[in-house]
């Protein structure tokens, strides 16, 4: 009896409905305490829902108006795509094929595949698979002639030396991650690789991950316990460290180097600061490094178009029943509010118009939705706060009725649109949340041989694009940046597209030609404040940046640029202490209209000498 007691339970839709509030008291009044579970008739209890194939994948979207979504690309030139990035030539795919419960395949399934647009139309027809017998490959970046990628425990760095689309070199440039773990976990493995202002790259860790990180090619440099931190390393020296971390999967920065991620159940996560500067001073405790900074809360309510799968619907009903483990979340109801919050990116191109640029877009992996914040600084001015646009009450910026979407990952791309990745998987979850007795009933690996790359694409291209092509209402083909000039690569940094800025900083970072040191002076006399925080960055890449060029930078009207300016000020510090000039001119940041300035003022102080620190 109790058995089927709790088979009507998880059967009964009248009784649990989506907005109501189940608790184990309302089910046990209603069929009488059970702690058995139960059999799961598949054909009953777990149908199961077909895959939409490509020709037919649009058409299950719907999109915020004025926008669209075009197939970048798909199976069979793609799949589980997780990650993709752009190098100034073209495109690569991060293929997870192997997840969630394939690692252990030798040949490893995990690869990574070029992917070629030979017509410049955004459709990609071809690819070719650069790298593969990857065990869960989860990021990847180009940098400095090569392709880094993250692979629990190491990071490698693959190069193609004849151009032929595969890599010859493969060579292991960091190792450790995870090792200090019992067992791997799939949805906390290093991610997000992203080129920073700073001329590094930095790599979330995956939220509370250990392991003692070395550099094979760099034994030189001791290992560093990761302890829970990200991770940055120099592309061109190998030169790594720690930062702030904490999130989960999917990070990356707005055009003002400002840090920004998620976790499943949070789905918007800013880094106020940099932890390192937390526990300077015994005598005061900093406020969280790391905060959440959702108006409607981390876990958020969000408007899915596509049925409950049955399989989620029976776990939460067995979890609030007490039938098995785990945490009944949202008040019991099984969506409609995040789960899954993956990717959170940061939009940076020019296409869509200025009111898009610095929101934020994060997936739902399990609710097939794509969702978007505004970001507008706190009441106290130092943090910053996301909130949901006034014309998307209600509704998602894109959702699909299709239940194998799963939106994991986005990136700003070279024509200024975000491009997002649809892993597209029948089931998507950790393997350790899903009951033995629903697990043995529903294939964890159908759908490895799909995915799709999406671009977002706004109906009417922003007036404001700068188009590299004879018509400018066609969005602009990849940029060939590898073959511009050091001039042309400084003209670069004044673009509207942080694909392009970001890109152009990289290669006069790589090239470290000195030609480039009077043009950058020039571009920090203008009056474009992204080509001068970009331009800052390219002459300390170079080891040109002067006191002087910081001097006159702290009276630049921009509130980035102060604070820009305060943070390398700490690399230009030589046994604790500033030139005097300088100092006299930064001190008198201690009465800036803006508190984020004077808070970088004050982590400047704590580290100059003693005889400096007066702030009057």
């Amino acid at each position: 009896m109790k058995r089927l007691a709790l088979l009507l339970f998880a059967l009964c839709p009248s009784l649990f409905a989506q907005d109501k509030i189940v608790t184990k008291t309302t089910y046990a009044k209603a069929y009488g305490e059970t702690k058995n579970p139960v059999a799961v008739d598949p054909g009953k209890d777990l149908p199961r829902y077909p895959a939409v194939e490509p020709k037919d994948a649009i058409g299950t979207w719907q999109v915020k108006k004025g926008f669209k979504l075009q197939l970048a690309a798909h199976e069979p030139q793609v799949r589980d795509p997780i990650a993709i990035c752009f190098d100034e030539r073209g495109m690569f795919v991060c293929e997870m094929i192997d997840y969630s419960e394939m690692r252990d395949v030798t040949p490893h399934l995990g690869r990574i595949s070029m992917l070629q647009d030979k017509d410049g139309d955004g459709y990609y027809e071809t690819s070719q698979v650069f790298a593969d017998d990857l065990p869960w490959p989860t990021g990847l970046i180009w940098g400095n002639g090569g392709l880094f990628v993250g692979a629990t425990p190491d990071i490698w760095r693959f190069e193609d030396k004849d151009d032929d689309g595969k890599a010859e070199v493969r060579e292991k440039v960091f190792t450790g991650f995870g090792t200090g773990l019992k067992i791997l976990n799939v949805q906390g493995l290093m991610n997000s690789f992203q080129w920073g202002q700073d001329n590094r790259v930095h790599v979330l860790a995956g939220g509370g991950n250990r392991g003692v990180i070395t550099s094979p090619k760099r034994p030189n440099l001791k290992g560093i316990e990761l302890g829970g931190k990200d991770f940055w390393f120099d592309p061109r020296t190998l030169e790594f460290g720690l930062e702030g971390g904490g999130a989960q999967y999917g990070m990356s920065f707005d055009n003002y180097g400002r840090k920004f991620g998620c976790s499943n159940s949070d789905h918007l996560q800013y880094w106020v600061y940099d932890d390192k500067y937390a526990n300077r001073n015994p005598y005061y405790q900093m406020p969280p490094a790391r905060q959440s900074i959702a108006v409607d809360g981390g876990a958020a309510e969000v408007f899915r178009l596509s049925p409950d799968e049955p399989w989620r619907i029976i776990r939460t009903r067995w979890r609030i029943a007490g039938v098995v483990k785990g945490a009944v979340e949202g008040g019991g109801r099984v969506s409609g509010y995040f789960t899954g919050a993956t990717g959170t990116t940061i939009y940076r191109g020019d296409a869509y118009g200025p009111e898009f640029v610095n929101n934020s877009f994060s997936g739902d992996a399990g609710g097939q939705l794509v969702h978007r914040k505004i970001i507008k600084p706190s009441a106290d001015g130092i943090s910053l706060i996301g909130e949901r646009p006034a014309d998307e009450h209600g509704f998602e910026f894109a959702a699909s009725k299709d239940t194998w979407v799963r939106v994991v990952n986005f990136s700003n791309a070279p024509d200024g649109c975000l491009h997002l990745c649809d892993m597209y998987r029948e089931v998507i979850e950790h393997p350790w949340s899903i009951p033995d007795e629903i697990k043995k009933h529903i294939d964890l690996n159908n759908g490895n041989d799909r995915g799709r790359i999406y671009r977002i694409v706004p109906d009417q291209i922003h007036s404001s694009y700068l188009s590299d092509q004879t018509d400018p209402k066609k969005l602009r083909r990849t940029a060939n940046l590898h073959t511009a000039s050091t001039d042309e690569l400084v003209k670069t940094l004044s673009h509207p597209n942080g694909w392009h800025r970001d890109t152009a900083q990289r290669l006069l970072f790589e090239r470290q030609d000195k030609a480039a040191v009077p043009l950058l002076e020039k571009v920090l006399s203008g009056d474009n404040a992204l080509a001068k925080l970009h331009a800052l960055g390219a002459l300390d890449a170079l080891g040109a940046l002067t006191d002087e060029q910081l001097l006159i930078a702290l009276d630049d009207t921009s509130l980035g640029i102060r604070e820009r300016v305060l943070k390398l000020t700490h690399k230009i510090l030589s046994g604790g202490s500033l030139e005097y000039s300088f100092w006299e001119k930064a001190r008198k940041l201690a009465k800036d209209n803006d508190p984020r300035v004077r808070m970088h003022l004050a982590f400047l102080a704590g580290t100059v000498a003693e005889e400096q620190t007066q702030l009057t």
